[in-house]
């Protein structure tokens, strides 16, 4: 006997071809539409770059055209395996296909040829109708046949990989509609398992922080590459060749299964009795660890409300993987196994609420540290640490959000160190009100055997000043916030001053003496700016936007707030003239316009009142406070009427009513009530 009838039966294999063409058919015809049609279509209408940049881009299943080529890769292969091997979901089926004059390998190599050549066939077809235009049409000038061959490859190599997962799960299954929901389950389960994971620990555990980069753990299975943003580019030879060795070992495993499998296992959900535990207790601890995130984030992080959660979701968990492992409602009998479950969980939550581990206590001692990461943000520290150790600290741009700075310090200095030190030791003695979200940060050391202790906490700046003013007040800290500081001004292209209130337009610093003057101005108020300055609730207005021309960050634009205190920077741009042109005076209001809105149980509407004496109205301009606000009752809206030379404008900005103001003001707001 050769090797090929002795490996691969023509029956089987035409048999399934003969049963399943119709969904090879129907997937290439959609293919055909998506792409050799619409292209043909479009050929009449190309005659604009973003045109030709769209039809390229439908040959890029990532991207934003490719959503129904996606749809098709994550449905079609697995439908495919499941009514291939649908005769594993029937005891009757079984009994017939395996009483075959064949082995279970002939068996298992003949489906999945059919299967395969079913798959391919449409990728292929279309693939030489795209080749087959892009000779005789002058599409060829909008992509090439790499562009096409990349097409093949990658849609090929996922629907194989679909395929072979889906195979790989309908092993362990007798259940169509489970073998449909474990191929999906199995994709998502690594990165959901970490976010419930990471979600709960947040909660129990006061100063967790979850470091780890998932991104790189979602590309492993086709049902995400989707979600992550990434382009064909992703697909490099090494790529390929991971993929298809997982294909391989997906294959070979399926092999391995289907010849330890059972007949019998037809109809269940799980068809080795070795696993269905591991099913049970798995579906039990992710339901818990679901409604324990739910509630955590609904209740605010509260122990007694989580520990709620993970009742009732281990219990809907646990009864629900009983019914479908026993196809009964009547599961109560198994109430043992579920009591066995809390007593591990309970000794597990009692570990953590005492931290047997020492983990909410652990401070390192500063002379252990080579250098702390310390800020809001995460993405700086695994951009220069965990994806390029040659980037510079400032390699992700500073962010500034009404005061609030979203990024973060590198910090080596030994005084720092300390007083970063001395700061995570007050925040493990003190847990803040949950009910409060406060800023929080990240703190990551680098010890000196080369390991990471990361934690992260709510902060609330003012609470915590003393401590945190010498951090901010630091020249490393500021060297990180304000890129200022060390940019060389050979590499600014342009200076942009502005002020959104008016409608006076900007200034545009192009002369590279001015760009030296003005630069030199705000790095001295820059470095002179006190810790209350850097954190205080303010509404940014003036603004200088600093665009690279050179270097690494060269197109990145600086946005920088003109605080009040920047004495240096405004004489500056008085002196230059530039502080009439751009910035709003008082003396272009007319008048104010405070309007506050009445609850219904107070008949509704609005309350308004005008402002007219120029001392409110100066006053009005330059009012601050704190930017959290209780209700509609405390909120009060500020329309500022005024006229520059370019012509009338108004410009909207919210009070509170907690805010300190004058007598003669309070006078004008307490008519709104």
């Amino acid at each position: 006997m050769t090797f090929k009838v002795f490996l691969f039966n023509k029956g089987v294999i035409v048999s399934d071809l003969k049963r399943f063409w119709w969904i090879s058919v129907l997937y290439g015809l959609v293919l055909l539409l998506l792409l050799p049609f619409h292209h043909m279509m479009q050929i009449v209408s190309v005659d604009s770059e973003w045109m030709s940049e769209a039809l390229k881009r439908s040959l890029d299943i990532f991207s934003g055209q490719g959503g129904l080529q996606a749809l098709l890769i994550c449905t079609v292969p697995v439908i495919l395996a499941v009514l291939i091997f649908q005769y594993l979901h029937s005891v009757r089926a079984t009994g017939v296909m395996h009483s075959l004059p064949l082995d279970r390998k002939s068996l298992f190599l003949s489906h999945c040829s059919s299967g395969l050549v079913l798959l391919l066939l449409p990728v292929l077809v279309t693939g030489l109708a795209l080749v087959a235009l892009n000779m005789t049409t002058t599409l060829k000038d909008y992509y090439s046949l790499l562009n096409i061959l990349e097409w093949v490859g990658i849609t090929a190599l996922i629907d194989v990989l679909v395929f072979a997962i889906a195979v790989f799960v309908g092993m362990f299954t007798g259940s169509a509609a489970a073998h449909i929901a474990f191929t999906y389950i199995l994709q998502v389960l690594p990165t959901g398992l970490n976010i419930l994971l990471a979600e709960n620990l947040r909660h129990l555990v006061h100063g967790y922080a979850d470091i780890s980069t998932p991104t790189k753990l979602k590309y492993n299975f086709p049902l995400l590459l989707f979600t992550g943003g990434i382009s064909s580019d992703y697909f490099t030879a090494g790529t390929v060749a991971v993929y298809l060795l997982g294909i391989a070992l997906f294959l070979a495993a399926a092999a391995y299964v289907y010849k330890l499998r059972h007949a019998e296992a037809a109809g269940e959900v799980i068809a080795f009795p070795i696993l269905r535990p591991v099913f049970k207790y798995g579906v039990t601890a992710c339901t818990m660890l679901l409604a324990g995130a739910y509630f955590a984030g609904a209740y605010n992080g509260a122990l007694p409300v989580i520990v709620w959660g993970y009742l009732l979701g281990s219990l809907l968990g646990y009864l629900t993987a009983e019914a479908l492992l026993q196809k009964s409602l009547r599961v109560w009998s198994s109430y043992r196994g579920y009591l066995g479950y809390a007593a591990v969980v309970a000794v597990l939550l009692v570990g953590v609420a005492t931290d047997v581990t020492g983990y909410e206590h652990r401070v390192p001692e500063p002379d252990s540290v080579k250098k702390v990461y310390f800020g809001s943000s995460l993405g700086p520290w695994i951009e220069v640490e965990k994806n390029d150790a040659t980037a510079t600290k400032r390699s992700v741009a500073p962010i500034e959000r009404g005061g609030e700075y979203m990024g973060g310090s590198f910090f080596e200095e030994r005084s720092n160190i300390e007083n970063i030190i001395l700061l995570h030791r007050r925040l493990v003695q003190e847990r803040h009100d949950t009910s409060k979200e406060w800023q929080k940060h990240y703190i990551i050391y680098l010890l000196d055997n080369g390991s990471y202790l990361a934690r992260q906490y709510s902060i609330d700046e003012k609470r915590h000043a003393s401590l945190l003013r010498p951090i901010y007040e630091s020249l490393e800290y500021k060297q990180a916030r304000f890129p200022i500081t060390t940019q060389d001004p050979a590499a600014i292209k342009w200076i942009e001053i502005g002020d959104h209130r008016a409608n006076k337009g900007a200034a545009v610093l192009t002369d590279r003496a001015e760009i030296r003057e003005f630069v030199a101005r705000l790095m001295k108020d820059v470095l002179a700016a006190t810790f209350e300055e850097m954190t205080a609730d303010r509404e940014e207005y003036i603004y200088a936007d600093i665009m690279i021309d050179i270097g690494m960050e060269k197109g990145v634009v600086h946005h920088y707030t003109i605080l009040p205190g920047y004495s240096s920077v405004i004489s500056w741009l008085k002196e230059k003239g530039y502080y009439e042109k751009v910035v709003l005076r008082p003396e272009e209001i007319q008048y104010v316009k405070l309007e506050r809105a009445v609850p219904a149980a107070d008949n509704g509407g609005l309350k308004w009142v005008e402002v007219r004496d120029r001392r409110l109205i100066e006053e009005l301009i330059s009012l601050q406070g704190p930017a959290d606000s209780i209700g509609p009752r405390d909120t009060i809206m500020a329309t500022f009427f005024g006229e520059t030379a370019a012509g009338p404008f108004q410009y909207h900005r919210t009070i509170h009513r907690d805010w300190p103001v004058s007598e003669a003001l309070q006078k004008y707001i307490s008519k709104l009530d």
